[in-house]
């Protein structure tokens, strides 16, 4: 098995000019944690989700690195939470994605093996799937926990609850 057999082919994109408050009604629109954003070419150029909602949540002296650690005095009524947000909702996401540089990333005919361990390296919960081309990066699909799931893991349940 490779990454092609196991990965999410439909997917929801995020273009890199679509903004904080596009990408979040998606998430909660689509029920996914993470979206591929790609540039006007179609190239891949990282990902939005989750772990950028929450870090945009954090005080600005939070999201500074090596800033504060010891938040307990910070206010945390949810006026304050929503006033972080609206603050940069009409920014485009490509100002707050996990860059394709900085991200493991497999390729359609990385063996499964390998898959599954990139994917519980990962500090997301979704592993791009890239065709690599010198410098440009196609996006053909993704492999998610659900994934995993889904087509591998659901198969042994539904054995044994089927007396197999």
């Amino acid at each position: 098995m490779t990454a092609t057999s196991i990965m999410t082919q439909d997917l929801t994109l995020l273009r890199s000019t679509d903004t904080v408050k596009d990408g979040l009604r998606l998430m909660h629109e689509k029920k996914v944690r993470t979206l591929p954003v790609v540039d006007d070419e179609g190239g891949f150029v990282g990902l939005f989700g989750i772990r950028q909602v929450v870090h945009l949540l954090l005080p600005k002296a939070a999201q500074i690195v090596d800033g504060l650690t010891d938040l307990s005095f910070m206010p945390d009524d949810e006026d304050e939470l929503h006033a972080r947000i609206e603050a940069v909702d009409d920014e485009p996401v490509s100002a707050y994605l996990e860059a394709a540089d900085d991200l493991l990333i497999c390729e359609p005919t990385t063996p499964l093996p390998e898959v599954l361990e990139l994917l519980h390296l990962s500090f997301n919960t979704s592993l791009p799937v890239l065709v690599v081309d010198n410098e440009s990066k196609s996006l053909v699909g993704m492999v998610s926990g659900w994934d995993i799931l889904e087509k591998i893991v659901m198969d042994v349940v539904r054995d044994n609850h089927n007396g197999g």
